[in-house]
C-alpha cells in the first residue's frame, strides 16, 4: 500500500485546476492528461463531438470534467498544422479586469451619475480584455511552435492588431464615453431615479407628491449594484444598451483583421475555448455573448470555432443559433439516458471504473489494494457512482477524505467509509452554501434571500422523505407494495416537469440531482430527483430503491413519492408577484394569467410585475447581522480552505481548491491579513498563509455551527 500515491491520486481528482496537471509531470510524464483522460462515453464520442468543426456548448455542474476535456481537445489540436487553438479562462480574465487599474479618477461633473458609469467601464474593460488575451495568447503560441517563421513575417498585422486592442483599452480606462454610450446610460438612470422616487413615494407620500425632483445625491445614496442590474433585465433596456456597447467596439473590423492574419498564415482554423463562461454575472454574460462569442460566431466565415464551457440552466446565446451547433451535457443523467432505470446506471458505472481503474494505473497502483475484499470491487464503483455521480471532483474529495480516515493508518476503505465521507463532505462543504456564506458574505440581498429559500425548501423536501419513511413503515401509505421493506428507501421523488426550474439551484450546487424521466401511473412525465447521499446519510435515511423486487422499477412512481404538491405549497408560502411601479401585490396561482398580458399590472396599468420571494423572518435575521463581519465571498471560500486543510498554504495551493487565480487568491489573503484573519509568512522565498485563530473563532464557531441546520 504506497498511501502517498494514493494521495495524489484523489488530490488530481479534487483540484479546481486548469485540468493539464502539470504539478503531477513528475509522477505522470510531460503530458498528464493525455494519460490520466477518460472520456464519458464509449469511443471517445465526448471529445470526437468537441474536435467537431462546429461551434459547441459543454455543459456541465462544477468539477464534471469540463476544463479535462478541454484541455485533452487542445492536446490533439496541437499534433495538426494547419489549425491553432487558444484557452481563454473567462472567469480569472473578467477577475483581473476588475481587480485592475481600469477606474481612473472620474469627474463628479459628468451627465451621468458615477455609480453608474463605474459598472459600466469595468463591463467594457473586461470586453477588451478578452480580446485582448485572445490576440496575446496567438502571438505566444506562434512564437512557442514551428510556425514562427511565417508568423513572423506577417508580424506588422498583428502589431497592428495589437495597436487598436491596446487603443480600446486606453479609452476605457480613462473613462471615455463614447457618443453612442450616453443616451442609454441616460436613460438607466433615469429609471433608477424613477424607481428611487416611487420607493420614496411609497415611504413618505405626502413628501414627494406630483413631479417632485430627486437630486443625483439623493439617488447615489439609495442605489445600488442590483437596482442597475434589474433595470437591465429588462430587455428592451437591455438591447439598447448592448447595442451601444457593440457600436463602441469595431469588433467587426477587428475580426475581419484577424481571420485575414489566419488565412496568410495559412491555416484552416482557429480554435477558442472559453472556460467557465456562467461564472459571469447574468448581464456580464449576455454582454459576452453579444460582443464577443456572437460575433465571432457570425461573422468569421467560419475561420473561428467556438468551445464554450458553461453551467446547466446558466447559459445565454444571443444571435447563436442553438439548432446549428453541438449541446453536450455532462452530467450523468444527460449523458446516459436511457429507457429504463438499470442500463442508465450500468453505463454510468461503467465509466466510474474505467475512471477509477486509470486514474489508479497512470499512478503505477492497483484500485484492489486500497479497497477492503469484505466487499466485491464493483460494490464500490456503485457507492462511488452514487456518492459523487462521476464527478470527479467529488469523488476526489470522497477519496481524500477515505486517505485522512483510513489509508494514512494502513488501513484499507470499506463501504462504510466511503458513505461516512459523503456525510463529512455534505455537512462540511455544501450545507456550508447556504449558512456561512448568507451569514457572512457581502453580496446583494436578493442572493442571499434566494438561498435561504432554497434552504427552506430542501428542509421540506428533506422532512416530507423522513415523514414518508415513517407512514411507509407503519403501513400508513402504500399498502402491500412495501411490504417487506423494513428500512424503505425514501431518497428519490418525482415532479412535473414544469416544476423542475425550482430545484435547479439545489441541482446546481449537488444538494439534489435529476436522475430520470418517467410516466407516473396516471400517464403524466415526471422528473425523477433523487437527495444528495451524504445528506441522506446525515438524516439516516436509506438511499435509492430496493434491488432484486420484481417491479422495484416502478419504486419511483408510486403515488407517494410525487412530491408537486410539496413544492406548490412551498411557492405558494414564500413567493408573490409585485407590480414595480406601484406596489400591487398578487398570488402566485395568478402566474400564468399575469404572464399572458406580458406582466402589465393590472392595478395601475403601467407597471410591470415579477415573481418576488418572501421571507420577513430572514429579514429580521439579517438585520441582527454585524456588518463589520462580512466578506467578499471568495474571501470567505479562502478561510474555508485554509481552516479545512489545517496547515500553511501558498495562494497556488489555495486557488487550485477555490477555482480562483492564485493573484486573486494574493490579494484577498492581504487583505485578511490586515484585518487579523490570515497569518502570512515567508519560508524559502515562498509567502504562506494561515488561518488565525481570530478566524476560527468568528466564522467556525463550533457552537454556532451545530445549531446551523436548526
Amino acid at each position: 500500500m504506497d498511501k502517498k500515491k494514493f494521495a495524489r491520486v484523489a488530490e488530481s481528482l479534487r483540484k479546481f485546476q486548469r485540468a493539464e496537471l502539470k504539478e503531477f509531470e513528475n509522477e505522470l510524464g510531460q503530458k498528464p492528461v493525455d494519460k490520466v483522460y477518460v472520456d464519458p462515453l464509449e469511443g471517445e464520442a465526448v471529445l470526437e463531438t468537441v474536435l467537431s468543426g462546429n461551434t459547441t456548448f459543454l455543459f456541465g455542474r462544477k468539477g464534471t470534467g469540463k476544463s479535462t476535456i478541454i484541455s485533452r481537445a487542445q492536446s490533439e489540436l496541437r499534433k495538426k498544422q494547419d489549425s491553432l487553438s487558444i484557452y481563454l479562462d473567462v472567469k480569472s480574465i473578467n477577475e483581473t479586469s476588475q481587480t485592475s487599474s481600469v477606474l481612473s479618477n472620474f469627474s463628479e461633473n459628468r451627465e451621468v451619475v458615477l455609480e453608474i458609469i463605474q459598472p459600466h467601464i469595468l463591463r467594457k474593460a473586461f470586453l477588451i480584455e478578452i480580446f485582448t488575451k485572445l490576440i496575446d495568447e496567438l502571438d505566444s503560441i506562434c512564437k512557442k511552435t514551428s510556425i514562427i517563421d511565417r508568423f513572423l513575417g506577417r508580424h506588422y498585422k498583428y502589431e497592428e492588431l495589437k495597436s487598436e486592442i491596446d487603443l480600446l483599452k486606453e479609452r476605457a480606462r480613462s473613462g471615455v464615453l463614447h457618443n453612442a454610450e450616453l443616451p442609454i446610460l441616460q436613460t438607466i438612470e433615469k429609471e433608477v431615479k424613477k424607481r428611487h422616487q416611487e420607493g420614496l413615494k411609497r415611504k413618505d407620500n405626502a413628501e414627494l407628491a406630483g413631479e417632485a425632483s430627486i437630486s443625483k445625491a439623493s439617488i447615489k445614496a439609495g442605489l445600488k449594484t442590483e437596482d442597475v442590474e434589474e433595470i437591465l433585465d429588462d430587455d428592451e433596456v437591455y438591447e439598447k444598451y448592448s447595442k451601444a456597447v457593440l457600436r463602441t467596439f469595431p469588433y467587426q473590423e477587428l475580426i475581419k483583421k484577424l481571420t485575414d492574419l489566419l488565412n496568410e498564415l495559412s491555416f484552416s482554423s482557429l480554435v477558442i475555448f472559453f472556460d467557465d463562461f456562467s461564472e459571469l454575472t447574468w448581464i456580464e454574460q449576455r454582454l459576452f455573448v453579444d460582443v464577443i462569442l456572437a460575433p465571432l460566431n457570425n461573422t468569421s466565415d467560419e475561420k473561428i470555432k467556438l468551445k464554450v464551457a458553461a453551467y446547466p440552466g446558466r447559459a445565454y446565446y444571443g444571435n447563436i443559433d442553438p439548432s446549428k451547433i453541438d449541446i453536450l451535457n455532462l452530467d450523468f443523467y444527460h449523458l446516459y439516458k436511457s429507457s429504463d432505470v438499470q442500463t442508465m446506471e450500468q453505463k454510468a458505472i461503467d465509466y466510474t471504473r474505467r475512471l477509477i481503474e486509470n486514474r489508479f494505473l497512470a499512478f503505477g497502483i492497483r484500485p484492489e489494494d486500497y479497497f477492503s475484499s469484505v466487499a466485491d470491487i464493483k460494490d464500490y464503483y456503485i457507492l462511488l457512482f452514487q456518492v459523487s455521480f462521476n464527478v470527479p471532483r467529488l469523488m476526489g474529495h470522497i477519496l481524500h477524505s477515505c486517505y485522512l480516515d483510513q489509508v494514512s493508518r494502513n488501513e484499507k476503505i470499506t463501504l462504510q467509509s466511503i458513505r461516512l465521507a459523503s456525510r463529512k463532505y455534505y455537512e462540511n462543504v455544501l450545507f456550508q452554501y447556504f449558512d456561512r456564506k448568507n451569514r457572512y458574505a457581502t453580496e446583494p440581498f436578493s442572493r442571499k434571500l434566494d438561498r435561504y429559500n432554497q434552504k427552506l425548501l430542501l428542509k421540506k423536501l428533506t422532512n416530507e422523505s423522513k415523514s414518508l419513511k415513517t407512514k411507509i413503515s407503519t403501513g400508513e401509505v402504500g399498502g402491500k407494495y412495501f411490504e417487506g421493506l423494513s428500512n424503505p428507501p425514501v431518497s428519490h421523488f418525482t415532479v412535473y416537469p414544469t416544476l423542475e426550474p425550482m430545484l435547479a439551484s439545489l441541482e446546481l450546487n449537488f444538494l439534489l440531482t435529476k436522475y430520470h424521466e418517467m410516466r407516473d401511473k396516471s400517464g403524466n412525465d415526471v422528473s425523477v430527483y433523487c437527495l444528495n447521499y451524504g445528506l441522506c446519510e446525515d438524516e439516516r435515511l436509506a438511499w435509492g430503491y430496493p434491488k432484486g423486487r420484481r417491479d422495484d422499477r416502478s419504486y419511483f412512481v408510486q403515488r407517494c413519492f410525487s412530491y408537486n404538491g410539496v413544492v406548490h405549497q412551498f411557492l405558494a408560502s414564500t413567493q408573490t408577484i409585485k407590480c414595480d411601479s406601484c406596489g400591487a401585490t398578487y398570488p402566485i396561482e395568478e402566474k400564468e394569467k399575469i404572464e399572458y398580458f406580458d406582466w402589465l399590472c393590472k392595478e395601475c396599468k403601467q407597471g410591470r410585475c415579477k415573481v418576488t420571494s418572501l421571507s420577513d423572518d430572514y429579514i429580521k435575521e439579517l438585520q441582527n447581522l454585524n456588518e463589520d463581519l462580512k466578506l467578499e465571498e471568495v474571501e470567505l471560500d479562502i478561510l474555508e480552505i485554509l481552516k479545512s486543510e489545517g496547515r500553511e498554504m501558498r495562494a497556488g495551493e489555495v486557488s487550485a481548491l477555490i477555482d480562483k487565480s492564485h493573484q486573486l487568491v494574493g490579494w484577498r489573503t492581504t487583505k485578511l491579513k490586515e484585518n487579523d484573519l490570515v497569518e502570512k509568512e515567508s519560508k524559502n522565498n515562498v509567502t504562506l498563509n494561515k488561518i488565525t485563530e481570530r478566524a476560527k473563532a468568528i466564522y467556525f464557531n463550533d457552537e454556532s455551527e451545530s445549531n446551523l441546520k436548526t
